[in-house]
């Protein structure tokens, strides 16, 4: 087989998907051209007065038969031509579309005047199109097999060995007999055939490579990334260890098995305590963002929202029965359609949406969780009469470690990673999330935020 790729190009996918693609667009490009060929023949006849011969007519309307034809084959085998080098493939796809309507234009510039017609600057347009794709020294063979070509057509008309289709509409004489109008013509076009090529191929090669490198360099990127959440990985696990360590000698103080312990002592140890959960929160936020990031680990199965939501709201209840926040579960849906998604990462999300919801909300306030569907999406929809989000900074709220400025930090604490985390969890399950603040039981003192996260239903 006629080695048409470069070696750089072996393993470059995406080389082979912009052939494949180029390849798609030729055979779109020619069933218009067809019907372009039609309409400027009809016009050239009606408009413009220019008569044709019988023997013309026919060879135009077997032209531009045979070119739908063809097309109708390259695409119809479009999908089927595998990207292997070594063997036919794509490029060699791609070449075969070239020399197909070469063959047809040279058909039609011969039956329109060859030298005489403007139709074959249309060859320039053909190179154009072949050096952004094959091999300069390719398309240097092609180009000088079609200078060879049309050069001895316009010889062999000039000399009467062939007959010559002069149109008298365009041209009173028959410049084929001009010698010095055919050899003007004939090397500006050798000329800008040439020059096109020359300069086509020198740019298209060095996007290619250029394309290629930036490929590699993301790659890079790529791998340090994952070098660096397995690092972050490994370290945020080992911190884990004295924090657990921690709290065991907390709940031994508190408990009294060290002594005893006045009611004093046990404010500030259950304060410490609590830090240190917030402390493990964090950890295990970051350790699921690089586990995510880096293992991509999602499993898909059949979720029930509602009892997964319940689950969550049974580890949520001690702080929800000591903040006296009255919690709503509004079920709308009629059909209660199963979702498509991680179980364990819907766990996840939902528990940061609720708990942030009860966080920032205040004692005797409220929290509704609304559940709707239509035909095509489940959303979940979790408002609270909390402190609110700053209307400016609701496009702000989901990057990493951004907190909002109005939060009350003295007592509230918080990482900025579970929104982030929430985000791309959702939109890995296809999901979309938005905020609203006010939320819509709200009120001016306590405004509130609304969270809505839609899940696409299983058909």
């Amino acid at each position: 087989m006629f080695k048409l790729v470069p070696k750089w190009a072996y393993n470059y996918d995406e080389y082979w998907k912009s052939i494949r693609a180029r390849n798609i667009w030729f055979i779109q490009l020619r069933f218009g051209a067809v019907v372009m060929l039609i309409f400027m023949f009809l016009i050239a006849q009606q408009l413009f007065g220019i008569k044709f011969s019988e023997y013309q007519k026919n060879w135009f309307i077997l032209i531009s038969i045979s070119i739908a034809i063809y097309n109708t084959f390259l695409f119809a085998f479009s999908n089927k031509i595998k990207c292997t080098p070594g063997k036919f493939n794509v490029l060699h796809y791609s070449l075969l579309q070239m020399v197909l309507d070469l063959i047809a234009l040279t058909l039609l510039v011969y039956f329109t005047g060859s030298i005489e017609t403007p139709l074959y600057m249309l060859y320039i347009f053909h190179m154009i199109i072949g050096s952004l794709i094959l091999p300069i020294h390719v398309i240097f063979i092609m180009a000088t097999l079609l200078v060879t070509t049309f050069s001895s057509i316009v010889t062999l008309e000039h000399l009467g060995n062939i007959p010559h289709y002069h149109i008298n509409e365009i041209y009173f004489s028959e410049n084929v007999h001009n010698v010095k109008f055919i050899i003007f013509s004939l090397g500006i076009f050798i000329f800008t055939i040439y020059t096109t090529i020359g300069i086509t191929s020198r740019i298209a090669k060095r996007l290619y490579k250029r394309e290629q490198q930036l490929k590699e360099t993301l790659e890079e990127l790529n791998n340090v990334e994952e070098a660096k959440q397995k690092y972050i990985m490994a370290v945020v696990h080992e911190i884990k260890s004295p924090i657990v360590a921690a709290q065991s000698i907390i709940e031994l103080i508190k408990n009294g098995y060290v002594g005893e312990v006045n009611e004093q002592m046990k404010r500030k140890l259950e304060r410490t305590k609590t830090r240190t959960d917030e402390a493990l929160s964090l950890i295990n936020n970051i350790l699921r963002i690089s586990k995510l990031k880096l293992l991509n680990d999602i499993t898909y199965s059949k979720v029930d929202l509602l009892k997964a939501l319940k689950i969550v709201l049974s580890q949520k209840s001690d702080i929800i029965k000591n903040k006296h926040i009255e919690l709503k579960v509004n079920d709308y849906r009629s059909r209660k359609n199963e979702i498509d998604c991680d179980p364990i990462m819907m766990e996840l999300v939902l528990s940061n949406i609720i708990g942030n919801a009860v966080k920032y909300t205040k004692e005797n306030q409220s929290v509704h969780i609304d559940l709707n569907e239509d035909y095509k999406f489940v959303t979940i929809e979790t408002s609270d009469s909390g402190i609110g989000i700053p209307k400016n900074e609701i496009e702000k709220i989901f990057q990493q470690f951004y907190r909002a400025t109005n939060l009350p930090s003295k007592y509230i604490e918080g990482s900025g990673l579970g929104l982030s985390l929430v985000k791309e969890i959702v939109e890995r399950l296809n999901g979309s999330i938005n905020i609203t603040s006010p939320s819509k039981i709200g009120n001016s003192e306590f405004p509130g935020t609304s969270v809505i996260i839609k899940f696409p239903i299983i058909q």
